[in-house]
């Protein structure tokens, strides 16, 4: 089977069996369907386009993992629960939310076979009753139910991407594991021509380890089988992809421009700080916010956030932690929050240290900070190298990250920085309404007339 590394992953042919399109005039059809898997990072931005189509008088089905339906309701929207809940899929296995977390950050394939396709059947099953009179279905890149849903009823899909790293662009390829191969920031044609044969070797051995599992799957399912690569690419009727980020942060180049979408970061999700912590910062200088995501805080190791206090108070700083469950230092210097809003204690720090996740990423820029970033896997890598190209971050892998390591890094940066240029920067991303131009573009996708 040939490899093709010309064409964007969105298009594609429609795959589905006849007899199962919708039977709803198109006209009449006036929902669209959003669905997401992950982590918080995953679900606040597709919280954010929910709240931003309703804005614009469009009904939204919100289909999310039973655990994320309260912090929807949180949020003022309903979701319908698919698929087993975090207990019972974890539990029989004896792992833990962080034992995936870390599998999914260092290697894909073996969550994905033994977790993901499991429970695929039933998350589809839930899914499937929500596109009944619904115009189109969008969802995120581990979302896997959703595009297979929309095949079966005869629905466009709209793939919703969060990271620049999912582009797998030629012209500006991703940085992490697995494109070590890759030339970065190509200036000839056979660089990017190089670049190319190792997205498609990619696409190769993704399909090798999990197409045939994958088709077994679809057909079981009433669909045919589909040469695209499984989650990489997606099948049927995919009007465009939305890119959930600012350009000002990763413009698209052109082997991604046409059916590719830029919307501007999300806005911040909402929340406040806990009782006291606003005093404790009103106390003393801006400080260190050390954040390793929500899913993350045990994954960098034991030591990191003894190093990262140590950090804070090489750089004469006291030291915000967002630590979630993991067991952090005390002292007078230290503020430990399990959580913290973003968008109310990012402002207040003079630098953040965190992992790399696009969702901390794009926060840490919209408050004009400095970065020091620490990735673990994913997409995180390659977040830091286009924060260490904007000149607005440093980088140190989890695996060498020690407070004089550290130490050396962050100064330096803060020594370089150009501040007026991060503040400019940080006004662009703060004028950016992300999730209601993605909102806009799926009204339009899904030809929904406008209310009223």
């Amino acid at each position: 089977m040939a490899v093709t590394t010309t064409t964007p992953p969105q298009w594609s042919g429609v795959h589905r069996l006849p007899g199962l399109e919708g039977r709803i005039p198109k006209s009449r059809r006036q929902a669209i369907v959003l669905t997401t898997f992950g982590s918080l990072g995953d679900l606040y931005p597709i919280l954010s386009v929910a709240r931003a189509l309703e804005a614009e008088g469009v009904e939204v089905r919100l289909a999310l993992p039973p655990d994320d339906c309260d912090m929807a309701r949180r949020w003022g929207l309903l979701a319908t629960p698919v698929g087993p809940t975090e207990a019972e899929v974890l539990e029989p296995l004896g792992r833990t939310r962080e034992d995936v977390a870390a599998d999914v950050l260092r290697d894909l394939g073996p969550p994905l076979r033994d977790l993901a396709l499991p429970i695929l059947p039933r998350v589809l099953d839930d899914l499937q009753p929500l596109c009944d009179g619904a115009a189109l279905v969008a969802g995120t890149f581990l979302a896997l139910a959703g595009p297979m849903a929309a095949e079966r009823a005869g629905l466009p899909y709209v793939p919703i991407a969060l990271q620049p790293y999912l582009t797998l662009s030629a012209e500006d390829p991703p940085t992490g594991r697995g494109f070590g191969l890759m030339i970065h920031e190509p200036r000839r044609k056979a660089a990017v021509l190089w670049n190319r044969q190792v997205i498609g070797l990619v696409h190769g051995l993704f399909r090798l380890r999990h197409g045939k599992a994958f088709n077994a799957l679809r057909v079981r399912s009433g669909l045919l089988p589909a040469d695209e690569t499984p989650v990489l690419q997606q099948t049927g009727d995919i009007p465009m992809t939305l890119a959930l980020w600012s350009e000002r942060f990763a413009p698209l180049f052109p082997d991604r421009a046409g059916q590719w979408r830029p919307t501007g970061f999300p806005r911040a999700p909402e929340g406040t700080l806990p009782t006291g912590a606003q005093a404790w910062l009103d106390a003393g200088p801006p400080p260190l916010v050390v954040t390793l995501g929500s899913i993350g805080q045990t994954i960098a190791g034991p030591r990191f956030w003894p190093e990262a206090v140590a950090l804070a108070r090489a750089l004469g700083l006291r030291a915000v932690l967002l630590h979630g469950k993991a067991e952090v230092p005390k002292g007078p210097d230290v503020l430990a929050l399990p959580y913290g809003a973003h968008a109310h204690l990012f402002p207040q720090a003079a630098a953040i240290l965190h992992h790399g996740g696009i969702g901390t990423t794009a926060e840490a820029l919209r408050a004009g900070k400095p970065q020091l970033v620490v990735p673990i896997g994913g997409d995180q890598f390659d977040n830091a190298a286009r924060l260490e190209r904007l000149g607005f971050g440093t980088t140190l892998p989890a695996r060498r990250f020690t407070a004089a390591r550290a130490t050396r890094r962050l100064r330096a940066l803060l020594d370089r920085i150009d501040y007026p240029a991060l503040g400019a920067l940080a006004d662009q991303i703060q004028a950016e309404d992300g999730a209601r131009v993605a909102a806009l573009h799926l009204i339009r996708a899904a030809g929904i007339s406008a209310p009223p």
